[in-house]
């Protein structure tokens, strides 16, 4: 992983890192006690964020993920004082336009832009290496240590697919890459959002909402999730619905779906009052 890894706290036995009596086992909090919520009160129905949560999103393209989770990135900066690191390597070129209009407030966005969200550019220099999930963690771990981000987002995963080694399958690179996700989550206690594509045929085909078994590379995408949500616009009708297609701890949510209004000019979320299904 990496030189920064912080040891797990307690009295070892022994001295031998991570072994201890059961007395000793350090235990996290209540995930139902400490959860955050969204800022809508329809999709906390649903999901809800805490540290050490790993959090796929998925859906057809075009269809508003990434605009979905920039108005999650604010709504938790205003009302929990939440502060996120993006990696958007898709969006940064006009990332703060499109914040900007989320965010809806001139005089308080200068605040947002400066304390509360933190971006790593993809385009430092020309270099044809390819970025690494290592290389992005690495600066994560920067904002988290020195700026106290507690959300971390990948937007999308196949930014860093051309890094897969040529001697290794894509399903044991997406494995392998998703077991160090978790561990990072765990070991540093922030969420970490990843936002990857159905299938090549699911997005040219259409038809049918995707679930998480239909992410390009590897069903791991279902297993190792903590969290999973599905994002599908009716794009005529300026509607959204958001599946929690997976669940894994109690008190983090649970399997429905939340309904909202797009606005097609700013990209703001409304949700849909009681527009929550079981």
């Amino acid at each position: 992983m990496s030189e920064n890894v912080v040891p797990l706290p307690g009295i070892y036995r022994h001295d031998q890192p991570g072994y201890f009596t059961l007395a000793d086992l350090p235990q996290r909090p209540s995930i139902e006690e400490h959860a955050w919520g969204t800022g809508w009160w329809e999709l906390d129905q649903i999901f809800k964020f805490y540290d050490g949560q790993f959090v796929i999103v998925t859906g057809i393209a075009g269809h508003g993920k990434s605009t979905f989770l920039l108005n999650i990135f604010c709504n938790i900066a205003r009302l929990h004082r939440i502060k996120s690191f993006l990696y958007v390597p898709e969006n940064e070129g006009h990332l703060q336009a499109k914040l900007r209009r989320i965010w809806d407030n001139d005089e308080t966005f200068g605040r947002f832009s400066s304390d509360y969200c933190y971006v790593q550019s993809a385009v430092q220099e020309f270099d044809n290496r390819p970025r690494t999930l290592q290389w992005v963690l690495d600066r994560a771990i920067v904002a988290i240590e020195r700026d106290g981000v507690r959300v971390v987002l990948i937007d999308p995963w196949n930014e860093l697919d051309r890094a897969r080694p040529r001697d290794m399958t894509m399903t044991d690179y997406i494995g392998q890459c998703l077991m160090m996700l978790k561990d990072f989550c765990r070991t540093f206690q922030v969420a970490v959002v990843v936002v990857a594509h159905p299938t090549k045929a699911v997005n040219e085909h259409g038809g049918r909402i995707p679930g998480l078994a239909d992410i390009e590379g590897s069903m791991n995408w279902f297993n190792k999730a903590d969290n999973g949500l599905i994002v599908h616009r009716d794009a005529e009708k300026n509607t959204c619905q958001v599946i929690s297609a997976k669940v894994r701890e109690h008190g983090a949510g649970k399997r429905g779906s939340a309904f909202f209004f797009v606005d097609p000019e700013t990209g703001i979320y409304t949700p849909q009052v009681g527009g929550v299904l079981p």
